[in-house]
């Protein structure tokens, strides 16, 4: 068979047909330029939303290298250095701390580091250069601005160095600054080669052979591999390849591993782009499907001349490739732009810690597959009209109108109308059902249990390496207590130490909590070594006799906030006056992630604990494996007591210490008996309660106590709390009203689309009822009928989906964010469907009327 030519035939059809009937294809276009909007926001914000956690997770672990190994002697690094499967490596050389009390809360390491090592570790000069003479330095903005030291190259500052267990002053000159995160776990200062080989040079002996845990002159190396996939095991690989120690100290960086990846949210990521994706397709779909009737009689007229089907499908597809062309682009500045801008009010919300928090980080993936998604959502919803172009035949598409099809093709039209149009008002009605249950009460008590909590600004930041537990000083306290309206205050104090047990006291232990099946699971689940399992771990348990926990002393204002689950006496409240006897102990449980509870000791347990009180505290010093000598501080001859267990207790968050252990057993004794324990101290956080119209005077005292005469301290009110959470609920508010109200703008196009162009198409229909009689006002109520049947399925459909909706997702997302509270409603489908009915009863004569402005036998003419 001769090939025919027929490619320029085929696009001047395709474009001629595009030309003739301009307003139509407007209309779709602009239902991809919608599509695309949706598909491009959706991807700008998330593509961003991920870089932001991921560059966030990187600065917190200090690199963007793939992992790395800490502390190795220069013949440990020459084993490494030259692995052909480590790319990218590079190393440095610990020295040791800045030293200065300006920098008490921002914690400044030290290090030579090379150059390729500083770059990838946040750390290279983004003004100036690395040091090279032996006085230069270079640090971030952030520990300039502390220093009180000019952000110039150039400048000069004496501080002291902090290199192991001594200090030396040193004089140093600025070659370069870069820009600090304030969350970051420490800043870090980078010093000459000449200077750490001065004051800290390479450590010839490996780690564990050192004395007195030093670590100044140790190297860390960094690399890459070739790809992010399974990097401990070619971490392992590595170990094993150069001869390495099998205890070497090797880090991941979890920022490539997806180790806090929520399955939850996940399915909900996955929902929603599946629910864009069905949007886009219901309107481009509906529309394309729409236009082949209308374009019916066309498609007859080239079959009549011998197109075939196949060259109809071309048509068509190049008609759809136009389209993509024109819309694609478009949507996608304008959703790259809408993304743009809800973009920071989203990361705002995220506890992210990053230089350019909330800024757009566009790359070519996201773009592309934005572009893509539309297109092939264009492609596959201009499928099935293609195939339907290409079967009807030449007889039957000239007298192809909306009637002529079968009920079945009419049906599938409704129904993808009334999904559309029923899409956006579920949407509509889930995100304010999920909004309006908003309750800060609810919430606020899991992050403050009263008006005002005063603590050491260390505390509360988990990326700080000291957590400072006894600031709230006998001054502080008496200031507070004078301050106007000032209720109740209640102190919280604690000591770190383990908990210690006697031999009787551990094999009840061993043979009842040990013994529960949670807790093998737990043990085993954390240590993954195939080295270590249950058993060794609960050799190294029974050595010592200690388990993880610390101490608290509570006043009553404070140990009236625990949550208490049992008492000696059954009875769900705490008898201060029995447990202020100076007998008691209230202990905690253990919990898996707040949801499985086991007790460790039981209420009338017998329990022991040791007093750490500074007075009974004695340097010792033993060998260790390498027949060197370890000092340390014991407290082996300190008076121990016996307490009663009086209840088993959950602290609430707010009010604990920030550091906690998988397995941990607390105890809190009244706050007279601790000290008498532990001595004289501080307090860790102070509890304050306040008159409700002296809040506002309060917090500004607090505000300027800890701004100016104490910076070291810090403060939470229940009114920060509240606002910080108001403003997650507005954006969760604001991101699902505007995704809505575009999902509204597609339904309510489909419907006008179908309802325009199905007049189009039987106007010829309609000519012929009213040239028998039929006035306008008949023909415009049957339209209005019309209009109504769809109003009355969507509004089922909204309402039936909505509620299932309501009792299933929304409330499943209300109990995993625990500032909402699950409320059924459909009060939003109650104040939207009216607006909907009268658009959906106007579009239709609105219509009609443009239509019936021809004459009758202009449009009994019509073919």
């Amino acid at each position: 068979m001769q090939k025919v030519k027929n490619k320029k035939a085929v696009s001047k059809l395709a474009l001629s047909g595009i030309k003739s009937n301009k307003k139509k294809y407007i209309v779709l276009v602009a239902a991809v330029i919608l599509t695309t909007l949706l598909f491009s926001s959706l991807f700008t914000v998330g593509g961003s939303l991920i870089a932001e956690t991921q560059i966030s997770t990187m600065r917190q672990i200090g690199t963007t290298y793939h992992a790395g190994f800490k502390n190795l002697s220069q013949s440990e690094y020459e084993k490494v250095k030259d692995d052909p499967y480590a790319k990218n490596m590079s190393y440095c050389i610990t020295v040791g701390y800045l030293s200065d009390d300006k920098l008490n809360k921002l914690p400044t390491e030290v290090y030579y580091a090379e150059a390729l090592n500083a770059k990838k570790c946040f750390c290279y000069p983004e003004v100036g250069s690395l040091p090279v003479k032996e006085n230069e330095i270079v640090t971030s903005d952030l520990v300039l601005e502390k220093l009180g030291v000019e952000a110039k190259v150039g400048s000069t500052f004496k501080i002291n160095l902090l290199i192991d267990d001594k200090e030396i002053q040193q004089e140093f000159t600025l070659s370069g600054y870069y820009r600090g995160d304030k969350l970051a776990k420490a800043q870090t200062a980078l010093i000459s080669k000449d200077l750490q080989e001065k004051v800290a040079p390479v450590k010839t002996i490996t780690f564990p052979e050192r004395e007195d845990n030093k670590t100044a002159g140790f190297i860390s190396v960094y690399f890459d591999f070739n790809n992010s996939f399974n990097i401990e095991d070619n971490v392992v690989d590595l170990i094993e390849r150069t001869g390495l120690r099998n205890d070497v100290d090797y880090g991941i960086n979890y920022a490539y591993a997806g180790y806090d990846i929520d399955p939850s949210m996940v399915i909900i990521c996955g929902v929603m782009l599946v629910t864009f994706f069905i949007a886009g397709y219901l309107i481009i779909y509906n529309i394309f499907d729409i236009n082949i009737v209308s374009d019916m009689q066309e498609y007859g007229l080239l079959k009549t001349i011998g197109t075939t089907g196949k060259q109809l499908k071309k048509i068509v597809m190049k008609r759809a490739n136009v389209i993509s062309i024109i819309g694609v682009p478009i949507g996608l500045l304008l959703g790259i732009g809408v993304g743009t801008v809800v973009l920071p009010f989203i990361s705002d919300q995220m506890n992210t810690m990053t230089v350019g928090k909330g800024e757009v980080h566009l790359n070519i993936w996201i773009i592309i597959g934005a572009a893509l998604f539309s297109y092939l959502t264009v492609v596959i919803s201009a499928l099935r009209p293609c195939r339907k172009a290409a079967k009807v035949s030449p007889i039957e598409t000239l007298k192809y109108t909306e009637e002529s099809g079968n009920d079945a093709r009419r049906g599938k039209k409704i129904t993808v109308v009334i999904l559309s149009l029923s899409l956006a008002l579920v949407i509509l009605n889930s995100v304010i059902g999920l909004v309006s249950g908003f309750d800060v009460n609810e919430f606020v008590k899991s992050d403050i249990v009263g008006d005002f909590s005063i603590q050491d600004a260390s505390l509360d930041n988990m990326a700080a390496s000291f957590h400072e537990t006894d600031s709230v000083d006998l001054d502080l306290m008496e200031m507070v207590q004078k301050q106007p309206g000032v209720k109740e205050t209640g102190n919280i104090y604690v000591s770190t130490f383990w908990q210690e047990f006697s031999d009787e006291s551990w094999n009840i232990l061993e043979d009842n909590f040990f013994k529960e099946e949670a807790i093998k699971d737990c043990i085993n689940s954390c240590y993954t070594s195939g080295s270590y399992d249950y058993e060794a771990c609960m050799n190294d348990y029974r050595k010592s006799k200690t388990l993880a926990g610390n101490t608290y002393g509570m006043g009553k204002f404070a140990t009236g906030k625990l949550s208490v689950v049992e008492t000696i006496d059954g009875s769900d409240k705490i008898d201060w006056e029995k447990f202020n006897s100076g007998n008691y102990v209230l202990a905690t449980r253990w919990t898996m992630d707040g949801q499985f509870f086991i007790n460790i000791v039981e209420p009338g347990d017998k329990v022991q604990i040791r007093s750490h009180d500074p007075k009974y505290a004695e340097i010792t010093d033993e060998p260790v494996e390498t027949g060197s000598r370890t000092s340390y501080t014991s407290y082996e001859n300190a008076p121990v007591k016996e307490y009663e267990v009086y209840a088993i207790v959950d602290i609430p968050i707010p009010m604990k210490y920030p550091v906690s252990e998988f397995i941990e057993l607390n105890y809190i004794l009244p706050e007279n008996e601790f000290l008498l324990m532990e001595g004289d101290k501080g307090a860790m956080r102070m509890l304050v309660d306040v008159e409700d119209d002296k809040e506002e005077s309060f917090e500004k005292w607090i505000a300027e106590y800890t701004s100016s005469e104490d910076p070291s301290m810090d403060y939470r009110s229940k009114k920060s709390v509240t606002e910080e959470y108001k403003s997650l609920s507005n954006t969760i508010g604001i991101v699902g009203i505007v995704l809505a109200v575009i999902l509204g703008l597609i339904g309510i196009m489909n419907f006008a689309n179908t309802m325009v162009t199905s007049i189009i198409v039987r106007s010829r229909e309609l000519a012929m009822l009213e040239a028998v009689g039929m006035t306008g006002r008949q023909q415009r109520h049957k339209l209005m009928k019309e209009g109504f049947t769809y109003f009355l399925l969507t509004m089922i459909v909204s309402v039936v989906i909505s509620s299932i909706l309501s009792v299933t997702v929304i409330r499943f997302l209300a109990k995993e964010l625990e500032m909402f509270v699950w409320r059924f409603t459909l009060l939003p489908l109650v104040c939207c469907l009216p607006i909907m009915l009268g658009l959906i009863v106007i579009i239709p004569v609105i219509a009609h009327n443009r239509l019936s402005k021809r004459s009758v036998i202009d449009r009994l003419r019509v073919e």
